[in-house]
């Protein structure tokens, strides 16, 4: 039968019908699989939860990469295998999330890219206040993202984000320490929807030390939901279980062809500064360049070469208070020395992050802070310095040589620190340090030390145990020190269990031992010290969510075995409730010998003797979900021969993501034989927040022991990933008791650049 034309078209068009309507349906289907409801909690299998699982993903390989907008509709994550579920680890560890998690990675030769669906059926709960670069976070939601690039189980790289893309980052080292000063080159857009929220993450290659060889890397992914104080995490969901913990990581396979690049790094700037000093009637304006170039010499090995160090964009230190006979420790800040500052750590004595806030060293061998800084904190410029990094086989090393310019009386000086560290067993590591030099004197100062750490996460099949051993030796030609080798040796161990912790550590230090470029407050001691924590979540209270008994004694003797002093704390009470707020209660006993007089304030002297007093600490802190949360702390009981009692309040305040501020204020009045006095600490920080990448930062601090005022005010315009304008004031004021009068005035500008080939 011969068919019409009209009935031929018809029959052309069928296939092309055909074709349109399945390209339709393929379209539909892709919206519906990215633009899907909110997915219900799938159940747990229960291999999840056996220790020592770790789950995997493929990463996706692409032609072409994703838009990084935070809306997650491009065909690349399609293909890409779905990562979850995330389960909770706190504080009901190995339940269900509340709300569901997932993720996909992709990657091609130059990006990693990963995706995260946060689903929330609650979105307009969502807790996101904080914008700024580096803020902690921890009072909103996030997500956090950890890879280690080597699988090595031991080191690694950390990154943490909100529902608002702001961004914080870190250097993992040894499996345990976490430096979130360092800044890498990485980007990340959000997205709130009636859904819950949503990210899109690019990683530049370039941004990472790893082998291109590997086709495996470890990877963890935590969520924290912060209405209900809820977190989870994808790899080993144990309360104990932090997002850093690299051995415990899960796998990401499927890597190949990743391009290291030519591994330089270029980071310069230039500086102007003017500095005006009404006491002199004196000004002054200097212009300086320099910055860092860094050689990636292998995968694992970086050498940094130093011009002209500059340190004008480091945060000011937050005043303290020094009621004891011993020195205060200030933290590092300036990022030189912070990059890489992992390879260097020894013996476990930088401290540890206990409930969230990280314990001061009682001793370090080798301390930054004492390069290009004197003893009194005011900067000394860095002619240069050399670092070189990295591994070799299975040893770390580190290698910093720097020239410090003449100061005061002091002459130029060179000052060289070298660490190397073997690895060993499974994730345990034996190393040596030594360093020569003293930044604050013309004397010569060597110092000499070996460490063994030992990590195991299945100490008795259940428990992870940290534990750390050294020795160290110092020689120095200053007549105030023998000139006779003098040590100091020790060890400590931890059990950071669930429901309990334990610790403990001895310390001895000989009379003669100086680390000039360490901190050694006390000398000439034995110290034992232990903290005892059960730390349960009991359920069957449905208004309590943790309760802590915990005991933290310390015991310091001098070489004879002669008690120079002691603290015992013991918190019979401290509730945290389901609502999140907590209230404590501690009871804190004191002892202390001091064998000579000492200055405790203007003309108020402690004469020597035996002193021994009780304090009783009452506290109370409401939750940081809150738009407006408060800490407030009374301590009131004897001190020394005397009577003290202190106040010390932190109000934060912080209506939207765009404006915070942050107010405290200490009083303390201390009655002594000697004399009466008060101290006033107080400081206000307030935050403006245009941009997650541009953001004006004031911190105004006031202390009566001083009568000074003083005004720190950034503004950080990160207006390409790596590259930076900073416009720093910084003036201080004088109590002249007729008012405040301004002293001295600096404000500068500063450009920098972080380019990577």
């Amino acid at each position: 039968m011969r068919l019409s034309p009209k009935k031929i078209a018809i029959r052309s068009l069928l296939p092309i019908g055909s074709l349109v309507f399945l390209l339709a349906s393929l379209v539909a289907d892709t919206q519906m699989k990215i633009k899907r409801t909110i997915p219900e909690n799938p159940d747990i299998p229960a291999y999840r939860l056996e220790r020592g699982y770790k789950p995997e993903i493929n990463a996706v390989r692409l032609e072409k990469p994703p838009k990084i907008d935070g809306i997650l509709d491009d065909e690349a994550w399609l293909n890409a295998e779905v990562g979850g579920p995330i389960i909770q680890n706190s504080p009901r560890a190995g339940k269900q999330m509340d709300q569901q998690t997932e993720f996909r990675v992709a990657y091609d030769s130059n990006n990693i890219y990963v995706a995260v669906w946060c689903w929330d059926s609650e979105p307009d709960k969502i807790v996101a206040r904080y914008m700024r670069r580096d803020d902690s976070m921890r009072p909103d939601d996030y997500v956090i993202i950890a890879l280690d690039t080597f699988n090595d189980l031991r080191n690694g790289y950390w990154f943490r984000f909100n529902p608002n893309g702001t961004r914080q980052d870190g250097i993992i080292s040894n499996n345990i320490n976490l430096n979130t000063q360092w800044d890498g080159i990485w980007e990340v857009k959000t997205k709130v929807t009636d859904k819950g929220w949503f990210a899109e993450l690019a990683f530049p290659l370039t941004t990472f030390s790893f082998d291109p060889e590997t086709s495996e890397w470890g990877l963890n992914l935590t969520r924290n939901l912060k209405r209900v104080d809820q977190r989870g995490i994808w790899a080993s969901p144990r309360s104990s279980m932090r997002s850093y913990y690299m051995a415990e990581a899960g796998k990401l396979k499927g890597l190949s062809g990743l391009k290291q690049g030519l591994g330089l790094e270029l980071n310069p700037y230039l500086l102007g500064k003017e500095s005006e000093n009404r006491d002199t009637d004196e000004s002054d304006f200097d212009f300086e360049w320099g910055g860092d170039f860094r050689y990636r010499l292998s995968p694992k090995m970086s050498a940094t070469l130093s011009y002209n160090t500059d340190f004008a964009a480091a945060e000011t230190d937050a005043r303290q208070v020094n009621l004891t006979r011993f020195s205060l420790f200030f933290p590092e800040k300036r990022r030189f020395f912070l990059e890489d500052a992992g390879v260097f750590n020894f013996g476990g004595l930088g401290g540890r992050i206990r409930r969230g806030a990280r314990t001061n060293p009682v001793i370090l061998p080798y301390f930054s802070r004492r390069i290009g800084l004197s003893s009194t904190g005011l900067v000394v410029p860095l002619v240069g310095a050399a670092k070189l990094t990295g591994r070799v086989g299975d040893f770390d090393i580190g290698v910093i040589d720097a020239v410090v310019d003449s100061s005061g009386d002091l002459d130029s000086q060179n000052i060289f620190v070298g660490r190397v560290s073997r690895q060993v067993l499974d994730q345990s590591s034996v190393g040596l340090l030594i360093t020569h030099g003293d930044p604050n004197s013309d004397f010569d100062n060597l110092l000499l030390g070996s460490d063994f750490r030992y990590l195991n996460n299945k100490f008795l099949n259940k428990y992870r145990l940290e534990a750390n051993a050294f020795i160290l030796g110092t020689q120095s030609d200053d007549p105030v020190f023998d000139d006779s080798l003098a040590s100091s040796f020790g060890g400590n161990f931890v059990i950071p269990a669930d429901e309990f912790e334990i610790e403990s550590s001895f310390l001895q230090i000989d009379e003669n031992f100086n680390p000039a470029m360490g901190f050694a407050p006390r000398r000439g001691i034995r110290r034992f010290g232990s903290t005892v924590t059960y730390q349960p979540r009991p359920e069957q209270v449905d208004w309590l969510r943790q309760y802590f008994l915990i005991y933290e004694g310390e015991y310091v003797t001098n070489l004879s075995n002669e008690l120079e002093s002691s603290k015992h704390i013991l918190t019979p009470l401290s509730f945290v409730f389901e609502s999140s707020d907590r209230v404590y209660f501690r009871l804190e006993n004191n002892f202390d010998a001091p064998l000579n007089d000492f200055e405790i304030s203007d003309s108020v002297i402690i004469s020597s003797g035996d002193y021994e007093w009780n304090r009783g600490i009452f506290g109370i802190e409401t939750a940081t979900k809150r738009m407006v949360n408060m800490t407030h702390e009374l301590s009131f009981g004897s001190f020394y021969n005397g009577d003290r009692t202190e106040n010390r309040t932190e109000l934060n305040y912080l209506p939207s993501k765009h404006f915070g501020t942050e107010l405290s204020y200490t009083l303390q009045n201390v009655e002594l034989p000697g004399g009466d006095f008060d101290i006033k600490l107080a400081s206000l920080t307030a935050l403006v927040n245009v941009t997650p990448d541009f953001t004006w930062s004031n911190v105004v601090q006031y202390d009566n022991i001083s009568d000074t005022l003083g005004i720190n005010s950034r503004l950080i315009w990160e207006y390409r990933p790596g590259k930076r304008v900073f416009l720093v004031l910084n003036q201080s004021y004088l109590d002249e008791r007729t008012g405040l009068v301004l002293k001295q005035m600096d404000t500068t500008l500063k450009l920098s650049s972080i380019l990577r080939f």
